[in-house]
């Protein structure tokens, strides 16, 4: 996993609609155990919602378990969340963690893999495994299973297509569009299925996309006005100087199946290469004057390909116009 090169600052996904719930948030770095780390004075403590806020990392430095009850607590770093010599966090069951875009879960230094975390007294990650960069979340049982989350650019709107394979008591999904990943909009509502075991499918036209990068997460509530909030998606969109093509890159950052897409060029355009390179400009795929029936060019990256995480680059050329769009492969 590679972060974006993003800097975010406060951003509180998924807690809107919990609320039984209160929200602490970091308001400088130190350790966990350290009340004055805090905007409400005092320690997280079971059913908050604890923020570490962006540019600051929160120490955990003992044996903590002031979280470690009901009710759930859910923690979202945007941030750095690391952790001293054989110290550890343990959660409550229902309990979840969120590491956003642009945050961290760091082991730091020496300890080899006495530091961990714990969900309902599970080890879901120690400090030998590998640090935990954003978009990254732990431990949350949803009540919609999502299996597939896409966007694709259709002539001048962005249409969001997704399924899910049951759903339990859910009212509607929210879409939320940013240019950021930090600060999102509401631009749509779809109702539910209630509750169902069956696959169902649906599908949001945004007749208004924005120009270049856009992300888009979808937020889910209950009946009961709970909500939950998904990964975000990111569409990149970009017009060539004499709006004859369109670019687009999604979904990206690539989990392992994404597609990089030429669309509305001319027919008579002169023959349009696609190429993608490593970060140290090594050709990885090309695909050469090889029109879809519609007239547009793809190049499909997945996990055949061998491709390991990191920084890409999408280059397309069409007669004298040259333009690429990195994608960066989780």
């Amino acid at each position: 996993m590679n972060k974006l090169l993003i800097t975010l600052a406060l951003m509180l996904v998924g807690v809107f609609g919990m609320q039984a719930s209160t929200t602490i948030t970091s308001v400088k770095s130190g350790d966990w155990e350290d009340a004055t780390v805090w905007d409400l004075g005092r320690l997280p403590t079971n059913g908050d919602i604890v923020v570490i806020t962006a540019s600051h990392t929160v120490t955990v430095t003992t044996n903590n378990e002031t979280c470690n009850g009901a009710p759930d607590t859910h923690l979202y770093i945007e941030g750095t969340m690391t952790f001293t010599n054989g110290s550890k966090l343990r959660l409550g069951c229902s309990s979840s963690v969120t590491v956003e875009i642009g945050g961290l879960i760091s082991g730091g230094s020496g300890g080899g893999a006495s530091k961990k975390l714990y969900l309902c007294e599970s080890e879901v990650w120690n400090s030998h495994d590998p640090d935990v960069p954003g978009f990254f979340v732990f431990g949350t049982t949803l009540p919609v299973e999502l299996t597939d989350f896409s966007a694709e650019v259709q002539d001048e709107s962005i249409v969001l297509q997704w399924e899910t394979a049951a759903e339990e008591n859910n009212d509607y999904f929210e879409i939320l569009r940013s240019t950021n990943g930090l600060t999102y909009e509401v631009v749509g509502q779809l109702s539910g299925a209630g509750t169902t075991n069956n696959t169902m499918v649906y599908e949001f036209e945004d007749y208004n996309p924005l120009e270049g990068l856009s992300y888009y997460k979808l937020r889910q509530t209950d009946f009961d006005g709970e909500s939950e909030t998904f990964d975000p998606i990111a569409v990149e969109m970009l017009k060539m100087s004499d709006g004859s093509c369109v670019l687009t890159v999604y979904p990206n950052p690539c989990p392992g199946n994404c597609r990089a897409k030429l669309s509305d060029c001319p027919k008579g355009d002169p023959q349009v290469r696609l190429m993608m390179t490593d970060a140290s400009g090594h050709m990885v795929s090309e695909l050469y004057d090889t029109r879809n029936f519609d007239g547009s060019f793809d190049l499909l990256l997945d996990k055949s390909n061998n491709l390991k995480p990191g920084v890409y680059v999408i280059s397309a050329i069409s007669g004298d116009e040259n333009f690429t769009q990195k994608i960066i492969r989780q």
